[in-house]
């Protein structure tokens, strides 16, 4: 018996886009890569991913592009019968125009009751001859679920003609033959992940409905909808018109999710989703729990494989979530039924958490189930525990919804104020440390006062970094107060003790995986390190640093920008100029809002001087120093970063004609009791640049001899290699040679080789004319005149004393007159002088004296 059934011209019918929809070029290169080279592709993704949107399009330019027929057909419930499956086929095949005259499907009806094996031959011999292949499109593909028809299509798939080329849309991989298609090299997929739209999509899609939006905006918008199509689209449509509330956004989202994904599923699988929507994600024992379902793993299996359900990336292989909106609109649907059932869940939840070790799962669904007791008492006992852990973010976030009476309780007030401190919010902090009253036990003064050491940290206050607590007995307590007791010596210092409780906190933190702490432990080693000096110690300290960020997740977040900093320190001092670009770019990136000064100035400081040589207008990058430094003037800083930074600084100042800048780093400097040495070499240097060799000389002799003691290694190799450029520059060879062989001692051990570019072309041509002469300290001697530039001839024998001086005065641009009276002399004198630098330079006027000075290394 056969069928003779008319078939809708709606199911045949590609469907029409609006024209405000945006045309995803990438999707489409996907799609088009896909049906070029594999016989069938399948596009599988929940609703509301924009399948049919994103292939109606595609389908529709393909066929405007004529190289190929173009097919369509939509699936539903009713094709579970294969005659109407075939019928419906059939119309689409012959609507695409592909045969003209005679067609050979004419006679073709699908049989009802019989074998489709001779009934599939036919349609697939009826290709045969076509004058450019047909695409077929058959969306919905999920609908059907019967034997007899996935078997027919079965037929088709085993034996897809050459000149066909099949996409198959659907929710969830169907029960065809796809696996086996896979195995063969036959089948292309494209899913859920390729159909998320990108923020530039998203942007274009409001800018379609006439809607811009910041990119504040923009960022809300995809942390909500995840680009999930559905829910941009009601966003949108929402935004564009104003007359549609927020509440109407909603209920229209609402409607979607009941009508499309909620309404579809049977009743135990409906409570099953309502009951699990209480937590973010899911396991099968803890669906179990939720749902009293015994058989939720196989629930769970389903809810994956139809897409309703997606793993979740953050957990471990098991988990599973809903996307944001689904679950809460779940949530909302169990809470129409009455908030008790809500208070329900969350206290099963907060129950299976507290059973399987994660107390802050634990807290956070007391907290939501009213249970204000039992989340104190958790937060009091793992909270701070969490933080050393590295958790402090979803505590944070956790700890803002208790109570306001919980929050003052001094065990809650106190946890919640050290992890707030750990993710540099200190206004929230300051709230919760502003509610304590009297702290009853040992216990909570102590943890008081290393939260406020911690504080007194981020605040750069000087006066309370001092703050000592002694020992507890708890574990964490002590930890916390030993770090950050470290860390303020440091800041202060104080190198000895900072390393000694530096040290002993890395051995409790890895003894104790408190990994937060160890990274944290790490990376101030690296900082002691370059205070000595010793690379090869910084190299150890930041690769152990980096491996364990890597291992718990956090190189992309502002617990490595430090870290990042510091590598790049190694990075330039060892002339690596691009590895010192790309960390401290990293760490610029990564460094929070709230840093303490210390950790600001070495981050971006460290950026600028990277910047200043291949700046276009170096003059812009020495203001921005400047003036960050003025801002943080006041503040506890390092004095190891002072000395360490003051003589770049002030070299950047006088190079773009500042001196006043350089006269205020000297100033500075001369402000640390602990750095003597440091402020001669940069009064050194202020002198040099203004042609004073024998004042120079003299002010660097104390420190040579080590009457002056400095605070840096690298003072002195700055030191020794201003000598030898002074002594070069007064015929005293043997005198220079022996400065840079001093210089090139304290440098070989962890090849240090920055201070030699800095030194100017004149340290280069002595490591030249003194080539073979170094002993064991050849091969460094060779590698670092290897890596600096090559000077051009100079001609400043002929500067006077006054000429020197005075060139250095001119990338300031102040008029002649403005210089007469900084120097003291008259403008005439001025003029005369000026007459004579661009005689010797071969120069005649001020801007080209600047770059043949600059090239030739005399500023």
């Amino acid at each position: 018996m056969h069928l003779r059934i008319s078939v809708a011209s709606a199911k045949v019918t590609m469907p029409v886009t609006a024209s405000t929809m945006v045309i995803r070029d990438r999707l489409e290169v996907l799609v088009d890569a896909a049906v070029a080279r594999r016989a069938l592709t399948v596009v599988c993704a929940p609703a509301g991913t924009g399948k049919t949107t994103m292939l109606a399009g595609w389908a529709r330019r393909r066929m405007d592009r004529g190289d190929m027929y173009v097919a369509w057909m939509s699936v539903d419930c009713e094709d579970n019968d294969s005659a109407l499956l075939w019928l419906a086929l059939l119309r689409a095949l012959k609507c695409s125009g592909a045969w003209r005259d005679e067609c050979p499907l004419d006679g073709l009806i699908p049989p009802n009751g019989e074998s489709y094996a001779a009934f599939v031959n036919a349609v697939i011999a009826a290709f045969d001859g076509l004058d450019k292949p047909m695409i077929l499109v058959v969306d919905g593909v999920h609908d059907v679920r019967s034997a007899d028809a996935v078997h027919t299509l079965d037929l088709l798939l085993r034996h897809l003609p050459s000149t066909l080329r099949l996409v198959l849309a659907t929710r969830f991989p169907p029960p065809l033959m796809l696996p086996r298609l896979k195995l063969e090299g036959r089948l292309a997929q494209i899913g859920p992940d390729e159909l998320t739209f990108t923020r530039d999509e998203a942007r274009l899609l409001y800018a379609n409905e006439g809607v811009r939006l910041t990119e504040t905006a923009l960022d809300l918008v995809m942390e909500r909808t995840e680009g999930w199509a559905a829910a941009l689209r009601v966003a949108v449509l929402t935004a564009a018109d104003a007359s549609v509330g927020v509440a109407e956004d909603d209920r229209a989202m609402a409607e979607y999710l009941t009508a499309e994904i909620f309404g579809r599923q049977s009743r135990d699988v409906q409570w099953f989703m309502l009951t699990t929507s209480a937590c973010r994600a899911v396991s099968a024992d803890l669906a179990v729990a939720l749902s009293g379902q015994q058989n939720a793993g196989q629930v769970l299996d389903l809810l994956d494989r139809t897409g309703i359900m997606v793993p979740d990336r953050g957990m471990a292989p098991g988990w599973y979530r809903y996307h944001p909106l689904l679950r809460g609109y779940l949530w909302a649907e169990l809470g129409r039924r009455g908030t008790a059932a809500q208070q329900h869940q969350n206290r099963v939840a907060a129950g299976w958490f507290a059973g399987h070790d994660d107390p802050l799962g634990a807290v956070e669904h007391g907290i939501a189930a009213g249970d204000d007791d039992r989340a104190s008492r958790l937060l009091a006992k793992t909270g701070l525990e969490l933080v050393l852990k590295g958790q402090s973010g979803r505590l944070c976030e956790i700890v803002r919804t208790v109570p306001e009476h919980v929050g003052r309780r001094p065990s809650v007030a106190l946890v919640a104020a050290a992890a707030s401190l750990d993710s540099g919010d200190v206004a929230t902090a300051e709230r919760f440390l502003r509610g304590l009253g009297k702290l009853p036990t040992r216990r909570l003064q102590a943890l008081h006062a290393a939260v406020q050491v911690h504080r007194s940290r981020l605040l750069g206050d000087a006066a309370d970094v001092q703050a000592h607590t002694g020992r507890t007995g708890d574990r964490d307590v002590d930890l916390l107060a030993l770090v950050n007791r470290g860390i303020a010596h440091a800041w202060t210092g104080r190198h000895g003790p900072a390393d000694a409780d530096l040290r002993s906190a890395l051995t409790v933190a890895n003894a104790e995986q408190r990994d937060a702490i160890a990274l944290e432990c790490q990376v101030h080693l690296a900082g002691m390190a370059v205070v000595r000096g010793d690379l090869t110690e910084l190299r150890g300290h930041t690769t152990a640093a980096l491996e364990l960020a890597t291992a718990r997740g956090w190189t992309g977040t502002s617990r490595s920008a430090y870290l990042y900093t510091l590598l790049g320190v190694e990075a330039y001092q060892r002339l690596d100029d691009e590895g010192a670009r790309r960390h401290a770019a990293r760490a610029m990136e990564l460094m929070a809002p709230n840093v303490d000064p210390t950790i600001d100035l070495s981050t971006c400081t460290l950026w600028a001087m990277i910047s200043y040589d291949a700046a276009k207008d170096p003059h812009r990058v020495a203001t921005a120093l400047h003036r960050l430094w003025q801002r943080l003037d006041g503040k506890a800083v390092s004095p190891a970063l002072v000395a360490y930074t003051a003589p770049t600084r002030q070299r950047m100042a006088l190079r773009v004609g500042e001196t006043q800048w350089a006269i205020d780093v000297i100033d500075h400097m001369d402000s640390l009791t602990t750095a003597r040495g440091e402020s001669a070499l940069l009064r050194a240097i202020l002198n040099a640049h203004k042609g004073r060799i024998s004042t120079t000389r003299r002010l660097l002799a104390p420190v040579l001899d080590g009457q002056t003691r400095v605070l840096l290694t690298s003072t002195l190799i700055d030191a020794w290699l201003l000598e030898a450029h002074l002594a070069d520059r007064c015929d005293m060879a043997n005198r220079a040679h022996e400065a840079l062989c001093r210089a090139l001692t304290l440098a070989a051990p962890h090849r240090v080789m920055r201070p030699f570019r800095e030194a100017g072309y004149s340290v280069r041509d002595l490591l030249v004319r003194d080539a073979g002469r170094f002993g064991r300290l050849e091969p460094f001697a060779t590698d670092v005149r290897d890596r600096l530039p090559v000077s051009v001839p100079t001609v400043t024998d002929g500067l006077t004393e006054r000429e020197q001086e005075l060139l250095t005065e001119l990338p300031s641009m102040r008029t002649a007159g403005e210089i007469a009276e900084t120097m003291f002399v008259s403008v005439n004198t001025v003029k005369t002088h000026l007459r004579g630098i661009y005689r010797k330079l071969g120069v005649s006027q001020r801007r080209d004296a600047i770059s043949v000075a600059r090239e030739r290394g005399l500023l």
